[in-house]
């Protein structure tokens, strides 16, 4: 057998053997709850949510109501937003939204960063600091969450201690189009990668739209972020810090902690998501996680090749094509075990067109976040 055909079936092997692990991870051990979470639980953990936002007028109000409406104890949680000098009219917009919803009696506020700071990780830090609470909650201003979605996180700290727990995060169903089912499991795909990795003790992935931590363990990590060179990746770097100083992380995958964030508008705009994310790997500065872009990158590049490899190694195709196969097998596994878990498993209708046009659109992110540069979050949305 032709070497370069190995090396392509040795490295599609390992993906898929990875797959495979992330998928059976999903939803055991301390990544999840084994029962469904008591509603009447008494609870006694104070909590502090977080939100930075810039230009949300349009978001704002749905997240605003969702909060508004948690299960959670009163006098247990406080609501913090923090404008990142919105242009838009958000903070105005929010501000009538606490007053005439008397939200501000709940806990509610809206803070505004200095002239000299700027930045979601700026607004971030500026929300921590007035927190009231040792537990912080993290989650975007485009967001929506479910009645359940604080006592959720909250019930999970009670049976599982940890310093960091990431949850799930899904984008919601809009017009249904191929793109929004694209985009969707794409990113379930990160998700449910993220969530295996957790439960293997080898965390990899995690969304700042769906993240709980301690205060301290924030102050802790800052000296592992280097914000002076990447704006955006206050989630990873948090997460990366956790671990180098042998934090205790884990993943929550119930169904009311998931949060759904709002689908891109169009292509370009997910592409360029795409990009900002990937484009800060080089800076993680820890070797599983870049071996694994690694993995990623060459197996969907031998993939994307096969149609070559056949042509040049015609009489191997039905390994190449056996190659391909199980790797397809192995996302097709983790998307259905994750999706599962997010009550989105219809969207597997369209699996393999997607899986067709997952490849082009990867080749041009990749090459994008080795060229770019990572630039603000909100720049893109």
């Amino acid at each position: 057998m032709a070497l370069p055909v190995i090396i392509l079936l040795f490295t599609v092997c390992c993906y898929s053997l990875v797959m495979f692990l992330f998928s059976l991870g999903i939803g055991r051990g301390k990544a999840s709850l084994d029962h469904q979470l008591d509603s009447q639980q008494d609870h006694s953990q104070p909590v502090s949510v977080i939100v930075p936002f810039r230009d949300e007028v349009d978001h704002l109000p749905g997240l605003v109501n969702d909060l508004a409406a948690q299960s959670y104890p009163q006098g247990l949680w406080e609501v913090i937003f923090v404008n990142d000098h919105s242009e838009d009219g958000s903070a105005l917009k929010l501000e009538s939204l606490l007053e005439s919803l008397n939200l501000e009696e709940r806990g509610f506020c809206c803070l505004s960063l200095p002239v000299d700071r700027s930045g979601k990780k700026a607004a971030l830090y500026h929300g921590i600091e007035h927190a009231g609470h040792e537990r912080i909650i993290q989650v975007d201003a485009d967001c929506r969450v479910g009645p359940g979605f604080i006592a959720s996180h909250m019930s999970f700290l009670d049976k599982n201690r940890s310093d960091l727990v990431a949850g799930v995060v899904t984008t919601w169903r809009g017009k249904g189009n191929f793109l929004e089912t694209f985009e969707r499991l794409d990113m379930l795909s990160l998700v449910g990668s993220g969530a295996g990795s957790f439960s293997l003790g080898r965390p990899m992935m995690c969304s700042g739209a769906n993240l709980s931590y301690s205060k301290n363990l924030y102050l802790e990590t800052r000296s592992f972020d280097p914000e002076h060179i990447t704006a955006s990746g206050d989630d990873m770097f948090l997460m990366i810090g956790a671990r180098k100083l042998g934090k205790t992380l884990s993943f929550i995958s119930d169904r009311e902690s998931l949060v759904e964030t709002r689908p891109m508008k169009d292509l370009r705009a997910m592409i360029v998501q795409r990009i900002r994310w990937g484009s800060k790997t080089t800076r993680y500065g820890i070797a599983d996680i870049q071996w694994l872009a690694i993995l990623v990158s060459l197996t969907n590049i031998f993939i994307l090749l096969v149609p070559a490899w056949i042509f040049l190694f015609t009489g191997l195709w039905p390994w190449l094509v056996g190659g391909w196969l199980l790797k397809t097998l192995a996302d097709f596994l983790l998307l259905f075990r994750i999706t599962g878990v997010t009550g989105q498993r219809a969207d597997l209708r369209l699996f393999f067109p997607v899986s067709l046009v997952y490849y082009p659109i990867f080749i041009v992110t990749m090459t994008g976040a080795l060229l770019g540069k990572p630039g603000w979050e909100r720049s893109v949305k």
